[in-house]
């Protein structure tokens, strides 16, 4: 082989081998959540066959957080998906439609008009959720080009100009695909209370009509011609939350706007009482709601677009998986947060019982015989002997099952049992109650109390659930 070919060989492989690593460090370091804890709606989109989704709700937090399309699939059958994003802008709600156009067919599409009332971002981060999730296209492009000022845009296009400053930040599901990013359908749960009634009626009553910009006037105009292009009917709403009479005035206006049009809108600032929302109890903060505000608003949704455009019922199909597994995974964190908050061991044995594809772990240590608890009565219905109970220990929980793990013992040989694909749980024991009889990695689980519960779901596969009783 001449020189200058050996050369052109060499300067191939490396200029190779160097692009493999470039993209290597880029999957590690990329931006990969557009909800927060690594939930992504642009992965869950990805992740999602083709032609399988009926109904799409777009819009910022206040969608994820309050509709969930579990609701809508137990209670109808119905195939919907959050294409939602954390203060999704006009721009970012119009390019995320034309990439989840590319692989579905939605008969329905809901738009949430929170959009109207901001034109830029106040967080960097939501900058980055919106402009850095969708996979290079075309409409990646135009999206930022749409937003992101021209001398900024390479490094938007290029992507690893931002995240390489990500090495500080580097967890474990940055190596590792976060599971809910394969069945999740875009939604966020919590159950956290905001413990008092947001309702400002001088706000929801106010029926000034004020004046809708240039740009979001073009917006509303632009998504109907999107849906009219895809053959999809088109829906627009305002979701319930606390606004100022200024941002209802944007509401109102668009509300006039669409009456012209003949297209349909929801203000559910409007239906709170129909709803059935308690503002103290179905809200996680003034803006958002919890999973059990979420839950009233998705069956009321569930049902009108059932009953308006006759969507098909899709329960037994095995095609749409992910709307069972998605369903399964609010159900079990329904049940975690029932654990986490229980005061009462009974409850948590009861609710360990229910929770699927859960490991727990279980510990009796210190003078769990010496105090007023009858402990034996509290485990008993995982099936533990009463010989058992009085050796004390460390035991496993799973399907159904319970087996002794590691006695408490002073000397005994370090046990090690895998929770999941990449958790391994290390039982010791270094006197009564000390943090270290259970961990998992660096992280501590012994309580001081003398009975401890840590479960451990093996879908999410992280530790969902703790109680020290």
């Amino acid at each position: 082989m001449k020189k200058g070919s050996l050369f052109l060989v060499k300067g191939i492989c490396f200029f190779s081998l160097l692009g493999l690593v470039i993209l290597f460090l880029y999957h590690v370091l990329k931006w990969k959540d557009t909800t927060g804890d690594y939930l992504s709606s642009v992965e869950q989109l990805y992740a999602t066959g083709e032609d399988l989704i009926d109904v799409v709700f777009v819009g910022s937090s206040h969608c994820y957080c309050g509709i969930h399309p579990s609701v809508l699939w137990e209670q109808n059958g119905i195939a919907a998906f959050d294409m939602s994003v954390s203060s999704q802008d006009k721009n970012s709600s119009y390019h995320d439609l034309i990439e989840l156009y590319k692989t579905q067919s939605p008969s329905v599409i809901y738009v949430d008009l929170h959009a109207l009332t901001y034109d830029q971002h106040m967080v960097e981060a939501n900058v980055y959720r919106n402009y850095l999730s969708l996979r290079t296209s075309p409409n990646s492009v135009a999206l930022v080009n749409s937003y992101i000022d021209e001398e900024d845009r390479p490094s938007f296009y290029l992507r690893f100009p931002i995240v390489h400053t990500r090495y500080r930040e580097l967890k474990k599901y940055d190596f590792l695909s976060y599971p809910p990013n394969t069945f999740g359908r875009g939604e966020y749960f919590t159950w956290q209370k905001l413990g008092y009634s947001w309702v400002d009626p001088e706000a929801v009553n106010h029926r000034t009509v004020g004046e809708l910009s240039d740009q979001n006037r073009q917006w509303i105009l632009d998504l109907i011609a999107l849906a009219k292009e895809h053959g999809t009917h088109i829906e627009f709403m305002a979701l319930p939350y606390d606004r100022s009479p200024e941002q209802q005035e944007i509401f109102n206006a668009a509300q006039e706007m669409l009456e012209e049009l003949q297209v349909p809108y929801t203000d559910f600032n409007q239906l709170l009482e129909e709803l059935g929302l308690d503002l103290a109890n179905d809200y996680c903060d003034a803006e958002h709601m919890n999973a059990d505000g979420a839950d009233k608003l998705s069956a009321y949704l569930g049902e009108t677009v059932a009953a308006k455009y006759h969507l098909p019922d899709h329960r037994g199909d095995d095609r749409y998986w992910q709307w069972d597994a998605d369903r399964q995974w609010y159900e079990n964190a329904k049940l975690a947060n029932r654990l986490s908050q229980t005061a009462d061991p009974r409850e948590y044995v009861a609710g360990i019982k229910q929770y699927s594809d859960s490991v727990t772990l279980i510990s009796l240590d210190g003078g769990y015989l010496e105090g007023g608890t009858d402990y034996f009565e509290i485990l008993q219905p995982l099936g533990m002997s009463y010989e058992e109970y009085l050796t004390g220990g460390k035991w496993i929980y799973r399907d159904g099952k319970l087996q002794k793990a590691a006695e408490n013992q002073i000397g005994a040989e370090e046990v090690y049992y895998d929770l999941g694909r990449y958790d391994t749980v290390k039982f010791t024991y270094a006197g009564a109650c000390a943090p270290e009889n259970m961990m998992m990695g660096t992280e501590t689980f012994q309580s001081a109390s003398p009975l401890t519960f840590v479960t451990y779901d093996a879908v999410l596969e992280k530790v969902t659930a703790q109680g020290a009783f």
